[in-house]
C-alpha cells in the first residue's frame, strides 16, 4: 500500500508538486504493489504529545525554493511510523511535519517495504527513506540527516534461559542457536553484517515475539520500545522473556545524493530546525544509570577535584556576572555563529584558553567515551570547553542549579538527548568545581557521555 500526504505549507507548492506524485504512484504499481490511495491534507499532522515546537524565525521561501517537494519512501514501523484511521502517523512523522514546516518545504510520504524503499532511493525513484540506521552502503548514495531517534537494541530469549551465566546471554556469529529478526529491518542488516547467518526473517514484531515465546526463536534482535509494545499487545507477560542489551542504533532520513544535488542547502536547513522540533529524551533505564555512577561518576568527579583543572579554572575565571544585556548578546551571537558552523569572536577566545587545552587533553585521552566537557562559572557563563558548544550562557539549563546547590556531593545525570553540536546522544553528568581551601563553589563542570560508548556491553 502506497499513502502519500502532504506537510509543509508553502504558496506555490503545485508546481513541481504533481510531477512527483504521478512518478510516486508509477513506481508504487511497477513493484506490484495495492493501488495507490492518495491522500493530500493541507497541513501537517498534529503532533505527537511529546514533541515540543520551540519558536524558530524562518525566512519566507522564495520562489526557487518552491520547487523542493519531495516524496520519502518510509514503512510501517510502530512506534515510528504507523497507520491512524488511514492516516500515516506516529512519532517521526510529526517530527518531520514540525521540521519541515518550520523550513517551509511540502513532502509525501510513500509506504512500501523497506528493501523496495532503498532500491528506490539507490534507482533515483525517490528523494529519501526513512528511518534507516547510519550505514556505509547507504552513504554511497545517499546523504543522512541528524537523528530523529534513538533505538536500544537488545537481545531477547525465552525466559528459561535465566540461570545461565550474563556472558551467555548474547550469542556469536556461527553459534548454533536460532536468530531471528523482522524482515528487511535495520537488525537483520546489521546482523548479517556481523557474521550472523541462517537467519530466521519473518514479516512483523508480533510474529517475532510469538515465535520466541514458543521457543522456535532462541534469541531475536529487536528494538526495545516496539518489543514491549508488541508483547503488551499480545498479552505475554514479561516474566517469559529475557531481555539483554547490545547496542544504540541512531535513526537518520536518507536523501538521495541525486536530491541533494539539485537543492544542497535542503540537509542543513533541516538538520538545523530539528532541535526546534525537539523529542523527549530517552530515559535512562536502571542499570544503565547504575552503570553511569559506578564507572564514569567518579571519573568526573577525580577530574573535578584535579589540581590542574582547579588551576586552569582559577585562570580562566572572569571578573563577574556581564550585564543582562552583554550577556544576551554573546550568547545570541554565540548560537548564531555556532549553527553556522564557526565560533563567535568571544568562542574563540575562551576555546583558545588554557582550560579548554586541558579539557581538549582530557576528552582526547578518555576515547570514544567522552563527547564533550565545559566549564562555566557561578553565574552560568562558559568559560572553558573542549569544543564549541551551543550556547554560551548556561543560566537557563538545568546543569545551572550545580552552581547553587548547597550539597556540595550533590551529581547531575541527565537522560539521553541527540547533541546536534557533537552529533551523538549524550547523557551529562555535571558536578560542582570545589575551592578546595573553603569548599566553595568556584565553577561547575559538565562532562557529556557518548552512550552509544560509554554503555556498550564490551564497556
Amino acid at each position: 500500500m502506497t499513502i502519500l500526504r502532504r506537510a509543509g505549507i508553502t504558496k506555490n507548492n503545485n508546481k513541481g508538486r504533481n510531477g512527483l506524485l504521478r512518478d510516486a504512484a508509477r513506481h508504487a504499481l511497477g513493484a506490484g504493489l495495492v493501488a495507490m490511495a492518495a491522500l493530500c491534507v493541507a497541513a501537517p499532522a498534529v503532533l505527537a504529545n511529546d514533541i515540543v515546537s520551540r519558536p524558530v524565525e524562518v525566512a519566507q521561501p522564495d520562489n526557487d525554493s518552491q520547487d523542493n517537494f519531495l516524496i520519502l519512501q518510509t514503512n510501517l514501523h510502530p512506534p515510528y511510523q504507523e497507520l491512524r484511521n488511514g492516516t500515516l502517523g506516529g512519532y517521526s512523522v510529526s517530527v518531520l511535519d514540525c521540521a519541515f514546516d518550520h523550513i517551509g518545504v511540502g513532502y509525501g510520504l510513500a509506504v512500501a517495504p523497506r528493501q523496495r524503499n532503498r532500491e528506490m532511493v539507490r534507482n533515483g525513484q525517490a528523494d529519501g527513506f526513512f528511518l534507516a540506521r547510519i550505514s556505509e552502503f547507504m552513504d554511497e548514495y545517499a546523504v543522512a540527516s541528524n537523528p530523529l531517534a534513538l533505538e536500544k537494541w537488545v537481545w531477547v530469549s525465552p525466559s528459561r534461559r535465566t540461570a545461565e551465566p550474563v556472558s551467555a546471554n548474547v550469542p556469536k556469529p556461527g553459534g548454533f542457536e536460532t536468530i531471528g529478526a523482522i524482515l528487511g529491518s535495520n537488525e537483520a542488516e546489521w546482523l548479517a553484517e556481523q557474521g550472523y547467518g541462517d537467519l530466521v526473517r519473518v514479516p512483523s514484531i508480533a510474529s517475532l515475539v510469538g515465535q520466541v515465546a514458543a521457543g522456535r526463536v532462541d534469541y531475536a534482535l529487536v528494538d526495545k520500545h516496539s518489543f514491549e509494545i508488541a508483547r503488551n499487545e499480545l498479552g505475554i507477560g514479561a516474566e517469559q522473556f529475557q531481555v539483554q542489551f547490545e547496542r544504540y542504533a541512531p535513526l537518520v532520513v536518507y536523501f538521495s545524493k541525486r536530491y541533494v544535488a539539485e537543492f544542497p542547502d535542503l540537509v542543513n536547513r533541516l538538520n538545523t530546525v530539528l532541535e526546534f522540533c525537539e523529542t523527549s529524551p530517552m530515559h535512562l533505564e536502571p542499570w544503565e544509570r547504575d552503570a553511569i555512577e559506578r564507572v564514569q561518576l567518579p571519573m568526573v568527579r577525580q577530574l573535578a577535584k584535579s589540581p590542574d583543572l582547579i588551576r586552569n579554572v582559577r585562570g580562566a575565571l572572569g571578573p563577574g556576572r556581564l550585564p543582562a544585556d552583554q550577556r544576551r548578546l554573546i550568547d545570541e551571537e554565540w548560537s548564531t555563529m555556532g549553527r553556522l558552523g564557526q565560533p563567535s569572536n568571544r568562542a574563540r577566545e575562551i576555546l583558545g584558553n588554557s582550560l579548554s587545552e586541558f579539557l581538549r587533553a582530557f576528552q582526547l585521552a578518555s576515547g570514544e567515551q567522552v563527547a564533550e566537557a565545559f566549564v562555566f562559572d557561578i553565574y552560568g557563563q562558559t568559560i572553558g570547553m573542549n569544543r564549541l558548544t551551543s550556547d554560551y550562557d548556561q543560566s537557563d539549563e538545568p546543569q545551572y542549579q550545580m552552581a547553587q546547590s548547597i550539597n556540595r556531593e550533590h551529581a547531575l545525570i541527565d537522560d539521553i538527548r541527540f547533541d546536534a553540536s557533537t552529533r551523538t546522544f549524550l547523557s551529562q553528568i555535571t558536578v560542582p568545581v570545589l575551592d578546595p581551601e573553603n569548599g566553595q563553589t568556584l565553577a561547575v563542570l559538565t562532562v557529556g557521555l557518548d552512550v552509544s560508548a560509554a554503555l556498550r556491553p564490551e564497556s
